[in-house]
């Protein structure tokens, strides 16, 4: 392109010199050439633009497409962490309503009291999407509704997940240093008045944040809709 810019500027160089021409013959002639060069240059710059489009469509839909198998390891990992939550509100719920006499039973049947504790450590698959992110090529995903929905799940909801988990582990420690503490028997301290405040607290924690897994999953799953349909426009 450069060398055809370079070839119609000297015909104006020449023209402009040309003393065969009448100067109205001049001005047509290199009026011309100018229009050629201006729809060259038009037309380089529409295919520049065209390319790098297209090359950024390309790197977005790659993206998208990898984003899916992350978002699926994520809804699984979410689904267990969910399932541990409501695994450790039943047996929470239950050390919560013992009695002597429960107790007294479980071990005539020779059984053990479970601590009704599980620890969770959700694990979210964002690597590619930090990288993608950070490389500033976010703004690269033309659906607006999809790009807003990868942002919310990734710097909203993820970490409102780890904040859950973070207080659940503050609440099931509390309630492991109370059973560990001394000699006390362990029945006898869940038992306890204070045992049974924090098991009713972490009875009523597992219960309500449930929902936020659920709800992370949904999110998840809408974005692998969404990107389910762009591929297959």
């Amino acid at each position: 392109m450069q060398e055809e810019i370079i070839k119609h500027t000297k015909k104006i160089y020449s023209e402009m010199n040309n003393k065969k021409h009448s100067f109205s013959e001049k001005v047509k002639e290199v009026l011309t050439e100018i229009l050629i060069i201006v729809f060259a240059v038009t037309l380089s710059i529409w295919l520049h633009s065209w390319s790098e489009e297209k090359h950024q469509q390309e790197d977005a839909l790659s993206f998208l497409i990898g984003l899916k198998d992350d978002l699926q390891n994520d809804i699984s990992n979410l689904e267990d962490t969910k399932n541990i939550l409501n695994k450790t509100q039943q047996q929470v719920f239950f050390n919560s309503h013992l009695t002597p006499e429960k107790i007294d039973s479980i071990k005539a049947n020779h059984q053990q009291i479970n601590s009704g504790t599980n620890f969770i450590n959700t694990l979210v698959n964002n690597g590619r999407y930090e990288g993608f992110k950070s490389s500033g090529k976010i703004n690269n995903i033309e659906n607006q509704n999809l790009r807003n929905s990868i942002l919310s799940y990734y710097q909203q909801t993820i970490p409102q997940i780890a904040l859950v988990e973070g207080a659940y582990e503050k609440l099931t420690s509390r309630y492991v240093d109370l059973l560990m503490s001394g000699d006390e028997d362990i029945n006898k301290t869940i038992l306890k008045k204070k045992t049974k405040i924090i098991l009713s607290g972490i009875d009523n924690f597992t219960q309500y944040n449930q929902k936020t897994y659920e709800d992370a999953i949904k999110q998840a799953r809408n974005i692998i809709q969404e990107i389910d349909k762009i591929e297959t426009e």
